[in-house]
């Protein structure tokens, strides 16, 4: 939970060991740590119950020899829900549930009112699901999700269960806010998960993004996937009131952990949002990726927006020093992101996609692995080529052996795509780094297109020479149909020499 949200809770609470009505009142406190303010709360609750601890042990003893009956009668009547409440811890929690079960259910919300759960756990952990589902029934009637909260982490699953359909979807919200121990908030999920999208829904349908919010921060991670795809699908306006939310509350730290554990289509759902594209929302969001430890979580979220938007955050990106830009793409690569990190390299400058590509981390092997990978997986190779372009020369080796490796179905792919684009000479200059058998293969490949007059057109009169001079030195390898059509190429584009070194060697008769 973000420090304000967290702090906003604990005063709720504070208010009501206080006295105090309305929380509000302590809102001069909301600046303060929440551990603070907790901390505060419990020595003011240590305070109440221990200030006449013999006497109430005293109580506790009597008890003991009272018939229970007789015991519960003496409760309600003469000892009233505040001093039953501070005795409550001294008695044994069986006997304690065996007067309970005597008492109505008014009268037990009350005492649960004034109960301290750090000092009661094991009375609450024994309370049948009945009882637990009859108090809850009655502290709902009267709007108390404080104690609702205070005591989710210590009631067993069974009761819980039995007392979930008496909470309506606003209920489970406050009191998810509320919460003491916010590690129970995976189990209540777990228990009313077919109610999970109700539960959202009703942040949007009564304005409580803040309890909302604080839902998103408090799960754990492997929770998020689900919770954020059943966010994604309850349309654009709940969708855009969220990201609102989030900018409002400067909370980009909690919701960019859920965007990331999206599916994909949720994601994309997500990025086409108007809410999510302008530029100050942009900006606030790249702070907490480059200040607030959410980089990679970012990264998924910025590979699907739209051009215009990819460029802003690749323009921060490219702002970056080189050593910040050096950690960024560590990162990145540490959590196995060049396919999110393949967009976003593609939009920076092109002084700046150089820079980023001339970086030592760029030589490294396994990087340079984890970009082919990526883009082979994901078929990048549109977005990928531009990028490998501007890598380093000493490189080629590595990369030349990485294209080596690709299944036939990778290598086409990335034949057709550099054929349709404008980095023809790339593929192929690396291509044709490869050693003999390498090189063999891919010009086979080449030579077996159904699209081989798409590859053949991409060689224009901007193609370098160097792809020139590298298909003439391994003439000797090129497949004689192809041969002949680079050769047809060439003298198309005027470059007669370069033809006559590639028509193919007429086989001598003997």
């Amino acid at each position: 939970m973000s420090d304000h949200l967290a702090a906003v809770a604990e005063t709720t609470k504070l208010a009501r060991v206080l006295g105090i009505s309305d929380p509000i009142e302590l809102d001069f406190l909301v600046d303060l740590p929440p551990a603070a303010i907790r901390e505060y709360r419990e020595r003011v609750t240590d305070r109440l119950f221990d200030r006449d601890t013999k006497r109430l042990r005293g109580i506790a003893a009597a008890s003991k020899i009272v018939p229970v009956a007789l015991s519960s009668k003496m409760a309600e009547r003469a000892f009233g829900p505040v001093l039953c409440a501070a005795v409550a811890s001294a008695v044994e929690p069986h006997r304690a549930v065996d007067i309970a079960k005597h008492l109505n259910a008014t009268f037990l919300a009350e005492c649960a009112v004034q109960l301290d759960p750090r000092r009661t756990a094991d009375i609450i952990a024994a309370v049948p699901a009945k009882m637990v589902t009859d108090v809850a029934r009655e502290l709902l009637s009267r709007g108390d999700h404080i104690t609702m909260g205070r005591f989710v982490h210590v009631v067993p699953e069974p009761a819980l269960r039995a007392a979930a359909p008496v909470m309506s979807d606003p209920d489970l919200l406050r009191i998810g806010f509320l919460l003491e121990d916010k590690t129970a908030i995976d189990r209540v999920l777990h228990i009313v998960a077919d109610r999970v999208a109700g539960v959202i829904r009703s942040a949007y349908d009564q304005n409580m993004w803040a309890e909302g919010i604080d839902l998103l921060d408090s799960i754990a991670p492997h929770n998020r996937a689900w919770i954020g795809d059943i966010t994604a699908g309850l349309g654009g306006e709940v969708l855009d009131a969220l990201i609102n939310a989030v900018a409002a509350l400067d909370a980009w730290a909690t919701l960019l952990p859920i965007t990331s554990a999206m599916s994909h289509d949720s994601l994309r759902l997500f990025a086409e949002r108007p809410a999510v594209h302008g530029e100050t929302t942009l900006a606030a969001i790249m702070d907490a990726a480059l200040d607030g430890g959410q980089w990679v979580n970012l990264l998924p979220l910025a590979s699907l927006l739209p051009p215009a938007q990819l460029a802003f955050i690749a323009a921060r990106v490219g702002d970056q020093n080189d050593d910040r830009l050096g950690e960024l793409i560590r990162d990145a690569h540490a959590a196995d992101l060049w396919a999110a990190m393949i967009p976003v390299a593609l939009a920076l400058t092109d002084d700046n996609r150089r820079r980023f590509a001339g970086l030592p981390i760029m030589t490294e092997p396994e990087v340079l692995t984890a970009i082919i990978t990526a883009t082979a997986d994901h078929d990048l190779w549109s977005q990928a080529l531009p990028l490998v372009d501007a890598l380093p020369e000493d490189t080629k080796p590595t990369l030349a052996a990485l294209i080596g490796d690709l299944t036939r179905e990778q290598l086409l792919a990335a034949v057709l795509t550099a054929s349709r684009g404008d980095n023809i000479h790339t593929l192929v200059d690396i291509a044709l780094a490869q050693d003999q058998p390498g090189r063999a293969r891919i010009l086979q490949l080449i030579d077996g297109m159904d699209d081989i007059e798409e590859f053949l057109s991409a060689l224009t009169t901007d193609t370098p020479d160097v792809v020139w001079q590298a298909l003439i030195q391994v003439h000797d390898e090129i497949p004689a149909r192809l041969l002949a059509q680079l050769a047809e190429r060439a003298r198309e584009l005027g470059r007669d020499d370069d033809a006559n070194k590639l028509e193919p060697v007429p086989a001598t008769t003997q």
